[in-house]
């Protein structure tokens, strides 16, 4: 039996433009607003970041909102989806010169790259579920290993009864863990020092 692809469709969301996969919000278009509702905001760094990598790209609501923090800010997204990539360039204004897009898996993305960045966040969902694999030991000493000196891992999980391992899991690995509580999510912060 084969795995059908995903489907990945523009709708709307409190009227707000957003991307859905499989009927789940995955970002919504965010320059109109003031702040984009959820989880979002909270994924952005408090100090300006010279380089940042987005794990899971979605339509680029993190992007977006790094951009109007900060103004440009060299970023590198990876992404699996090729619908997602071309969603994310033609509906949410991805297509410019300071947003490297990179179609590929995440885990490998990390695993391979030899560049480091002061920020990573870590939003990735696979079929409306977070993928086991961003809580093993070599994914996250991977991102331990490409966040500069002072840099910030930022990951997003839904708020259930797995919370508290994956919490464990991220302090087994970086010394310094902050968690922030969003009404569905948890977003904990994670440095290397």
């Amino acid at each position: 039996m084969s795995r059908q692809s995903p489907r990945v469709w523009i709708g709307e969301d409190e009227g707000q433009t957003a991307l859905l996969i499989d009927g789940v919000v995955q970002s919504v278009h965010v320059d109109d607003l003031p702040l984009a509702p959820g989880y979002w905001p909270l994924m952005v760094p408090e100090v300006r970041p010279s380089r940042a990598l987005i794990l899971g790209l979605g339509g680029g609501t993190i992007v977006h909102l790094l951009f109007r923090r900060f103004g440009p800010v060299p970023v590198v997204a990876v992404e699996i989806d090729p619908m997602v990539i071309h969603l994310a360039r033609s509906a949410f204004g991805l297509d410019r010169a300071d947003v490297e897009i990179v179609e590929g898996d995440a885990f490998a993305f990390v695993a391979d790259t030899p560049d480091r960045f002061d920020y990573v966040a870590v939003d990735l969902f696979a079929r409306g579920k977070i993928p086991a694999t961003i809580f093993t030991q070599p994914f996250l000493r991977s991102v331990k290993r490409i966040l500069t000196p002072g840099g910030l891992a930022a990951f997003n999980f839904f708020a259930d009864n797995r919370s508290q391992t994956r919490i464990l899991r991220l302090e087994a690995v970086f010394p310094r863990v902050a968690i922030i509580h969003s009404v569905d999510n948890v977003i904990a912060y994670c440095r290397a020092r």
